[in-house]
Order: C-alpha cells, then sequence, then structure tokens
C-alpha cells in the first residue's frame, strides 16, 4: 500500500513557492533574482542625458559670449560718456572765456570812445575858468564831469598817469626824452602829459609821457 505524502501532493516534485514566477522551463526562477529592467533603463536614458548635457552646455556658453559682449559695450557707452562729458566741459569753459573776453572788448571800445567826451568836459572846464564864467556854472559843469566820469568808471575805466613807470609801449606813448645822468632812470617815465586809461587789463588808451635817456657823455661832465 502506497503510502500519501505528509503535505498532499500527488507527485514528488519539489513544491513552488508561493508568488514566485516560474522559470522559461516552466520551473519557478529562484527566489530573489530580478529582472535587470534597471540596468536595460538606465543604459537606454543615458544618451539622452548626455546630449541634453551637452545642449544646456552650449547655451551656457551663448549666454556667458552675450553678457561678456554687453559687459564690452557698456565700458565703451561709459568711455563715450566720459569722453563726450570732458570735451562739454572744456567746451563750455573755452565759450564762458571768449563771452568774457568779448565783454571786455565791447566795454573797452565804448569806454575808449567815451573818454574823448571827458577830455572835452575838461576843456571846457579850463575855458569857463579862464572866460571868468560865474562859480555856479563851473561848478554845474564840474559836477557834471565827475558824474561823466562815475559812469564810466561803473564800466571798469581806471586812469594813470604812468610816471615813474619803466616805458612799456603798451601803456606809455613817448613824445620826448631827457637825458638822464643816473643809469638806473635810463628808460624810466620821468614826466606825464596826459593821462591814460584802462578797463579791466585792457589799455584803451597810452599814457602821454616823457621818458629818462642815459647819456654816458652828459654823466662824464657831471662828474
Amino acid at each position: 500500500m502506497v503510502g500519501t505524502p505528509p503535505d498532499g501532493n500527488e507527485s514528488g516534485s519539489a513544491t513552488t513557492p508561493t508568488g514566485a514566477a516560474p522559470g522559461p522551463n516552466g520551473h519557478a526562477a529562484p527566489v530573489g533574482a530580478e529582472t535587470d529592467d534597471r540596468d536595460t533603463d538606465t543604459d537606454t536614458d543615458s544618451p539622452l542625458l548626455v546630449a541634453e548635457n551637452i545642449e544646456l552646455r552650449r547655451r551656457i556658453a551663448e549666454l556667458d559670449a552675450k553678457v561678456e559682449a554687453a559687459d564690452t559695450q557698456v565700458r565703451h557707452y561709459a568711455a563715450s560718456f566720459d569722453r563726450a562729458r570732458v570735451e562739454f566741459g572744456a567746451a563750455r569753459d573755452r565759450i564762458a572765456r571768449e563771452q568774457e573776453r568779448t565783454l571786455r572788448r565791447e566795454k573797452a571800445t565804448a569806454v575808449s570812445g567815451l573818454l574823448s567826451v571827458l577830455d572835452s568836459f575838461d576843456r571846457s572846464l579850463d575855458a569857463v575858468r579862464d572866460g571868468g564864467a560865474s562859480m555856479g556854472f563851473v561848478e554845474g559843469v564840474r559836477m557834471i564831469r565827475q558824474q561823466f566820469e562815475k559812469a564810466l568808471q561803473d564800466l571798469g575805466l581806471a586812469r594813470f598817469d604812468g610816471a615813474g613807470e619803466r616805458f612799456d609801449p603798451a601803456r606809455h606813448q613817448a613824445v620826448a626824452s631827457l637825458p638822464v645822468t643816473d643809469p638806473a632812470q635810463d628808460g624810466i617815465v620821468l614826466q606825464s602829459l596826459g593821462a591814460g586809461a584802462t578797463v579791466g587789463d585792457e589799455v584803451v588808451r597810452p599814457a602821454t609821457v616823457i621818458v629818462g635817456k642815459f647819456a654816458a657823455d652828459a654823466a662824464a661832465a657831471v662828474n
């Protein structure tokens, strides 16, 4: 009499573990054995990841190049702005100086033309004094003359006689010379016959003067 196996199976074949998938030959795969799907996926995705990485690097390089070009352009614009600012400042100062010089020239021209009027007042005063005019009339002319000179002074007029100065053809007009025995007096204005006038730094009328001239013979005779 044949006995029944203890586990109730009719055959003596090995028992298939629960949940184990049969193998290719109908046998169960060993426990713990897994299909290598993960390695297959990794191998499939690797070329795509490499291509994406290359594309990202290319785009980053393009962006870096654009940033560098923009930075160069900004530096160029900044340098151009600095040059323009310097040039504008220099042009502004040059125009201001030219305007100032033009104003001085115009004032000098105006005052120079009015000096002859002031001379006429002086001659009129001398005439009325010599002619026996009343003191009231003389005083009136003198006051008008002073007012007129004050107006010219407000425009920058300054008068000088030049006596004691070294002769300067820009400031003095020599009408005569006198021999001097002192060499230190050679070329020195000894006497002013007519006052000169300036407006600012510009001479609008030279002073009429007599200049000393050293004479060696006269000095020897004195000694």
